[in-house]
């Protein structure tokens, strides 16, 4: 027996695995399938809500940096569907209009845009908003919420730097 040691040594010399030791392989199996399974599902919330926050948060870094450059005000205009970058604050999509849109995201549908509401406690559902950048260098204060059914994404922006801080919930 010195040559082989991976032989087994059980008695009547059968040798393969043991019930217990299938079974928590399979219990083992059954739960990273489990987990990965959950994961796979998040995946289309956490697509979209990704895309429609890095979308504005895109268009927000955008006027910052053009408010700063022409020194004039620009608009980041939120309509159901879509949210605009422009040169002006009437601008609702009309592309004919004298002051073209320069960028824009569009919404995915499903996904709802809740704003804080001026008391601090609530959101509210956003219909159509303005959110301007001033030539001076300061934004409007801005807090979203991108939902899709329990998942919810929320950016926080700085007035200063039109960055946001996210924090995202998956479900």
């Amino acid at each position: 027996m010195i040559g082989r040691p991976w032989r087994s040594r059980r008695a009547g010399g059968a040798s393969g695995f043991s019930l217990l030791e299938i079974l928590v392989v399979l219990a083992i199996l059954a739960l990273f399938s489990g987990y990965f399974l959950l994961r796979f599902d998040d995946s289309e919330a956490e697509e979209l809500l990704s895309r429609s926050s890095r979308g504005v948060e895109r268009l927000a870094l955008k006027a910052k940096k053009r408010s700063d450059a022409y020194k004039r005000d620009q608009y980041v205009v939120f309509s159901p569907g879509s949210v605009l970058l422009s040169d002006s604050s009437t601008d609702r999509g009309d592309r004919d209009s004298t002051n073209p849109i320069i960028d824009s995201v569009e919404i995915p549908s499903g996904v709802r845009i809740e704003v804080r509401a001026k008391d601090g406690n609530t959101w509210q559902k956003l219909n159509e908003l303005v959110w301007t950048f001033r030539d001076s260098g300061l934004s409007d204060p801005l807090k979203l919420r991108f939902s899709f059914g329990r998942s919810y994404t929320i950016l926080d922006f700085n007035v200063l730097t039109a960055r946001a801080e996210e924090e995202t919930f998956l479900e």
